[in-house]
Order: C-alpha cells, then sequence, then structure tokens
C-alpha cells in the first residue's frame, strides 16, 4: 500500500515550482550525458564514435554487465525529468507554453528508437509505450490551451459571416425594389364617360379569387424566408447558418493555426493508440505491481497533480487522467520515473547517484536538450 503524504494544496509558489523545473533539468542533464557516454563506449574501439570512459565501472557491477541496458534507463529517466520540469513551468501559471513543447520532440523520438531496437522483452517495451503516452499527452495538452483561443476566433469569424449575410440580403432586396411609378398624367378638363355597368361586372370577375389572388404564401417568399438571417431551424431549434457563397477573407495564420490544431489531433490519437498497445492496466499489473498498487490504491484524485513530490519512492500515485483534458501529463511522468525505479531496482539502478560524471565544457554527445521558451504559440 502506499504511504498517504501529507497534502500540500494547491496553492504552492511559483517560486517552488521553478526550484523543481532547476533541480529536473539538472538531474536529466547529468543523465543524459552519462546515458550518451556509456552508449559511445560500448562501440567498437574502431568505431568513429568509441569514446572510452575516464572511470569505467568494475567489471563485476550491473553497471558494467548491463551497460547498454542501464544507458536506455538513463535516457528514459534524463526525457521523464525534462518533460516534468517543463510541465512545472506550465501548472505554475496554469498555462501551455507550446513553443517549449516544440523543443521536446526530437528527443523524445530519439530515444523511442533507440528502445524500439534494443528492447527485449514485454517489460521492458513498456517503456516504448509510455514514451507514446507521453508524446499523446504533449499533444493533448498544447491542443487543449490552444482550443480556447481558436474557439474565440472561430466565433468572430462566424459574427462577420453572419453580418456580412445581412449586408448581401439588404443590397439584394434594394436592389429588387420596383422603379417608382411615372407620374398621373395632367387632369383632362372634359370629363371621361363612365364605364357600363356590365363592362365593370366582368372586369371585376375577372379577379373574383379571394383577397384579390394574394391569400396564399409564394412559394419563392418562402424560400426566402428559410434563407434570413436569424430564422430557427423548426427541426434542429438551431439559428440556420450562412450559405457557403458567403465568404470573408482569412490570413495565412488563421489557415495555419487550424492546420496545426487538426495534425496535432492526429498525432495523439496515433500516440495514444500505439501507446495501449505495450502499456496498460494488465501490463502494469504484471511487470509494475509496486507502482500499479500506488496508482490503484490512492487516495487522491485526478485534480491532485500538483501534491506528489518527485522524488517520493513509495507515496500515492494516479493512472493518468484523459489527455483531452489537457492535463495528466504530470501523473505520466511521475509513473514513468516510478516504472524505471522499479524496473532498474533488479540491476542495481541508481538514477542520478550513479551516472558517469562530466568535467566542465565536455562534450554532451548528442540528443538535442529540451528548452523552456515562455511563447504560448
Amino acid at each position: 500500500m502506499p504511504v498517504r503524504r501529507p497534502r500540500r494544496g494547491d496553492n504552492i509558489p511559483n517560486s517552488e515550482w521553478d526550484a523543481i523545473y532547476e533541480e529536473c533539468f539538472t538531474k536529466a542533464r547529468k543523465l543524459r550525458f552519462s546515458a550518451l557516454s556509456r552508449v559511445a563506449a560500448a562501440h567498437p574501439s574502431t568505431h568513429k564514435e568509441y569514446k572510452p570512459l575516464r572511470n569505467p565501472p568494475n567489471s563485476n557491477s550491473s553497471y558494467a554487465k548491463h551497460s547498454l541496458l542501464m544507458a536506455r534507463l538513463e535516457l528514459v529517466d534524463s526525457l521523464l525529468h525534462f518533460v516534468y520540469g517543463l510541465w512545472c513551468k506550465d501548472y505554475s501559471v496554469r498555462t501551455c507554453y507550446r513553443a517549449s513543447w516544440r523543443t521536446v520532440g526530437e528527443y523524445l523520438q530519439l530515444t523511442r528508437r533507440k528502445l524500439t531496437s534494443e528492447a527485449h522483452d514485454d517489460r521492458e517495451k513498456a517503456f516504448i509505450g509510455l514514451l507514446c503516452m507521453v508524446d499523446a499527452y504533449i499533444h493533448g495538452r498544447k491542443l487543449r490551451y490552444q482550443a480556447v483561443a481558436i474557439d474565440r476566433e472561430n466565433t468572430v469569424k462566424y459574427n462577420r459571416l453572419v453580418i456580412q449575410w445581412k449586408a448581401d440580403r439588404e443590397r439584394a432586396a434594394a436592389a429588387a425594389q420596383p422603379s417608382p411609378p411615372p407620374p398621373p398624367p395632367q387632369p383632362n378638363p372634359t370629363p371621361n364617360m363612365l364605364p357600363s355597368p356590365a363592362s365593370s361586372s366582368s372586369a371585376g370577375s375577372s379577379n373574383s379569387t379571394p383577397l384579390g389572388g394574394h391569400g396564399m404564401l409564394n412559394n419563392n417568399h418562402a424560400a426566402d424566408l428559410d434563407l434570413q438571417p436569424g430564422v430557427v431551424n423548426a427541426l434542429t431549434g438551431q439559428e440556420r447558418p450562412p450559405p457557403p457563397s458567403v465568404q470573408i477573407p482569412v490570413n495565412t495564420q488563421f489557415i495555419l493555426d487550424r492546420r496545426s490544431q487538426c495534425s496535432g489531433l492526429l498525432a495523439a490519437s496515433h500516440q495514444a493508440q500505439s501507446a495501449q498497445q505495450t502499456l496498460n492496466i494488465p501490463v502494469m499489473a504484471r511487470h509494475y505491481p509496486r507502482t500499479f498498487a500506488r496508482m490503484i490504491y490512492s487516495s487522491l484524485s485526478p485534480q491532485d497533480e500538483h501534491e506528489p513530490d518527485f522524488q517520493d519512492d513509495d507515496g500515492e500515485l494516479f493512472w493518468p487522467t484523459q489527455a483531452v483534458t489537457g492535463e495528466g501529463l504530470g501523473w505520466v511522468c511521475l509513473m514513468g520515473m516510478a516504472m524505471v525505479k522499479e524496473f532498474g531496482k533488479e540491476y542495481g539502478y541508481q538514477g542520478v547517484h550513479g551516472v558517469v560524471p562530466r568535467l566542465a565544457g565536455e562534450d554532451m554527445l548528442g540528443y538535442p536538450e529540451p528548452q523552456f521558451i515562455a511563447s504560448i504559440r
């Protein structure tokens, strides 16, 4: 059973979130350098990327026997710390810095590619699903927060369409007005002869329909009424939208924003489907029972994403909420960190305490580092 820690409350100051961000990025950089150093040292000595470790581990240690496995664990651990650090920046101000999340993609893809080619069993392949889940939740977060601005823009554009529609109809109605009748003839001083009663009777009988031929609604008038702005559809109860012929101009950014939203939705859907193939509740229960218990026997709720300490190995967790809510990325990172520790315990994985140290100015060997960029665009 997980340990139930005292609740911190959702009033954590921004300075504390900033400190967590700095700590996460510091650890992530160490883990990243260590992982790539182990990979470089594992190459044959004739390989162009071979670089021996300055202080190689004891040949009997797990880090020597399972050097590439340790490197993969450090890569995943590093990525989770980078992502959690950026999530802290987002959460502290309740926004989504979209520019920051775009810097994660390359690191994530390289790590996933390495795991896909080297993972050996279902337990390790669960990390592939974890990375797909991280990707899906990043897209979900970006989509949810971008949708607010797009929905506002859509409302403005729709209102302009309705105004344009109304103006078009008013112009059309004005153009269809009959020209004014000619002026009446000048009065004739000689009185005209009155028509005979018979001719008056016959003329009246030709227009003897009710209301002088105007008692029935003209079909064209009914169709026109159906197209008028503000007319409500009797079947749906909704106001009829302007017809496709009514158009207003849009700029390039308007199209790009909606293209981004559409492609992001497709990417989130694809990554979520990929994630569930190797990481799901049965897989968690079978291969990560400790992490599973920390989520299943939790008293936390979906809104308590701020509560756990990311360095707590025994506290409560929560199975991530739906990506479409825009939230849950913090839960995914916390779950992933717990999975890394549970998996690594069997091999003596020590996390940041077992990394290959980096000398000042030493090359980071690739894998571009994610960056915090305070921009919501």
